[in-house]
């Protein structure tokens, strides 16, 4: 007898539990009941467990006594139950040793309507209560909606209180945010006006002043914050001597710096806005430090991060317009050498995945690199070893689609997910119609799988290989495949990346389909998904590929900048040309001379990395002793 299994896709599971959730309100329904600081909540056992990972932890050698609610009756488990359940008997109320949980019966209902419904409200009167339950929990899900809710907020007032927030409950993605945002809008001199700025502890005052990341307009920047704070805390007996000489720095290339010694000439006269008690305890610790220690430079630097043929990892800056631009550095040896892995920024590191071994075998490795340490860490291997996947950055995750895992050079149909700051791993539903040369592109929480080549073969005799113009796009939070719009222009191995929002696909070829012209290709332009448009994709006339990139192009974006590397030539593969983005089209960068197009390496893999211009210093330094 044939036996075929049907299903009511997640309706039977919505509609399940969203009746639950009317029963956890009746008291008979329900068989425990979880005491908070303030009161005590009504709980089905098995399902605030199956929704809250912190009620289900088991070590190994803890035992605890459970009793039922209605009975006398009492069994012992393996599993350590981690809050204090009151549970009811008939002789009476029974109570485990552990001790009550710290958070208002308030916040722990809407913590069980998270569980229920999967929706929460946050607001700035509930954001620190529930996140901070969420982390005490384990409920990362929850925890990562806080994290956004913050992101979305932050602003010069309440920025420095969101950091120390992040730092105390380990969110470290949001203290990368929160970190970048300070860095950019120091200059502006808005954060030292705030109540927060004023309030800060030594200690942190000195951890934010001494940053590198700072973009300040001078150290006059730095000068004004001592003096601003210094002002704040006149009752206090700080270190003045080592915040000077902690904070304040000489101009990195040791030349006089004009407005600062205005500033001190000011300090020394009692000019407005100089005369201060603050100003006064800073002129005494600079006549008694002499001079200032530190000539690092201040601000933030995007540089190009490339691999070569050799398992050599350099940093090359074309953006630069000073006496570096074009000069490149090459970073120190990774982990484990690595001919073509996999290039990909996130969260300030630099990643490397998979490539091959200099014994020419697949790898599954993950190196990690810290441009403040200059170091490589390895990280939890990949699920399968595999070359040149496609891998695109977002919310402190790494997605892996593709790729190639043996010499016959099969692709792959896998997804996989991988947090970089829990260092885990997981499997995420198929690429539903793998394809050969499709670009891949992350955006507003969605994956656009682009174009490319279908496995199946055409039929025997036909002169022209298939590319197509379909979109798939994986939606990240409900992790299912939907189709997206078509492309105006069939493409393979073209490349896609994010900017603003927007979604661009540019290069990749065709085959010219007119059988004088068989087995020619015709290169293709650029278009656009824009994100505020109903219209679908657009075509960019004005970015057509520049024939110098015309081949193997890599498009490249962070905040600021939209790149592309490409070569001119199937012929000349040792010199890889760079083109910024700008409003009228392609243009070169100002290092566009550099180790790219020296025809000295062969380069495969790209990514834009941001990291502190005193980093970079370090860098150089190193690279030429």
């Amino acid at each position: 007898m044939n036996r075929q299994e049907y299903t009511t896709g997640t309706l039977h599971a919505s509609r399940v539990l969203k009746e639950l959730s009317t029963f956890r309100h009746f008291a008979a329904l329900c068989d425990g009941t979880v005491k908070l600081s303030d009161g005590t909540v009504k709980v089905s056992k098995a399902l605030l467990a199956s929704g809250c990972p912190y009620f289900k932890q088991s070590p190994p050698t803890s035992q605890l006594a459970i009793r039922t609610h209605g009975g006398d009756r009492s069994h012992t488990h393996n599993e350590r139950v981690l809050f204090e359940f009151e549970e009811e008997s008939q002789g009476g109320l029974h109570r485990t040793t552990e001790p009550r949980l710290d958070i208002a019966c308030k916040t722990f209902e809407l913590i069980l309507d998270f569980i229920y419904t999967g929706r929460v409200i946050l607001d700035n009167d509930n954001i620190q209560d529930i996140l901070q339950a969420s982390d005490l929990l384990l409920m990362t899900d929850l925890k990562e909606l806080c994290i956004r809710f913050l992101m979305a907020r932050i602003d010069v007032d309440n920025c420095l209180g969101i950091l120390q927030f992040a730092q105390q409950f380990s969110c470290p993605r949001l203290v990368r945010f929160a970190q970048d945002f300070i860095c950019q809008h120091f200059k502006h001199r808005q954060i030292v006006r705030t109540d927060e700025f004023r309030n800060l502890s030594e200690e942190r005052l000195k951890d934010l002043l001494s940053q590198d990341g700072l973009t300040v307009k001078s150290e006059v920047d730095i000068l004004t914050a001592l003096v601003v704070w210094l002002n704040s805390n006149l009752a206090e007996t700080p270190d003045v001597e080592s915040l000077v000489t902690s904070c304040l720095r000489e101009s990195s290339d040791l030349k006089y710096d004009p407005k600062f010694q205005r500033a001190l000439q000011d300090i020394r006269a009692g000019n407005p806005p100089w005369d201060s008690p603050g100003a006064s305890r800073v002129l005494d610790a600079l006549k008694k430090t002499r001079r200032i220690r530190s000539i690092r430079e201040r601000g933030m630097k995007t540089v190009l991060a490339c691999c070569d043929g050799n398992t050599n990892i350099y940093l090359v800056d074309i953006l630069g317009s000073g006496k570096h631009a074009g000069a490149h550095v090459r970073l120190p040896p990774m982990c484990f050498p690595r001919i073509k892995p996999a290039l990909v920024v996130e969260g300030g590191y630099l990643f490397a995945l998979g490539g091959i071994s200099t014994d020419r075998v697949l790898q599954n490795d993950v190196q990690k690199y810290d441009p403040v340490t200059n170091s490589w860490t390895l990280m939890s291997p990949m699920p399968f070893a595999c070359c040149s996947p496609r891998i695109v950055a977002h919310a402190g995750k790494l997605y892996v689609l593709g790729g190639y895992n043996n010499e016959v050079e099969l692709e792959m149909s896998n997804l996989e997910e991988f947090d970089i700051y829990s260092n885990k791993w997981r499997t995420l539903p198929s690429i539903p119609n793998v394809r050969r040369g499709a670009a891949v592109a992350v955006s507003d929480e969605k994956i656009f799988y682009i174009g490319g080549s279908p496995w199946q073969e055409l039929p025997d005799g036909s002169p022209f290989f298939r590319v197509l113009d379909a979109v798939e796009i994986f939606c990240i939070k409900e992790e299912i495949w939907v189709a997206g719009p078509q492309l105006k222009e069939r493409r393979s191995y073209a490349t896609a990346v994010s900017h603003g929002g927007n979604i661009f696909v540019i290069g990749g070829a065709r085959p010219i389909e007119c059988p004088s012209a068989q087995g020619q290709l015709k290169v293709t332009g650029t278009e656009a998904l824009f994100s505020d448009s109903p219209m679908g994709w657009t075509i960019l006339s004005k970015l057509r590929v520049p024939n110098e990139a015309k081949i193997q192009t890599t498009a490249l974006a962070n905040n600021e900048h939209l790149v592309i590397v490409g070569k001119g030539d199937s012929s000349d593969i040792m010199r890889d040309n760079c083109f910024v983005m700008e409003t009228s089209g392609w243009a070169f960068p100002p290092g566009a001379e550099s180790i790219l197009t020296s025809g000295t390496n062969i380069f495969f893999s790209y990514a834009l990395l941001t990291l502190p211009i005193a980093a970079m210093q370090d860098l150089f330094s190193e690279d030429s002793e």
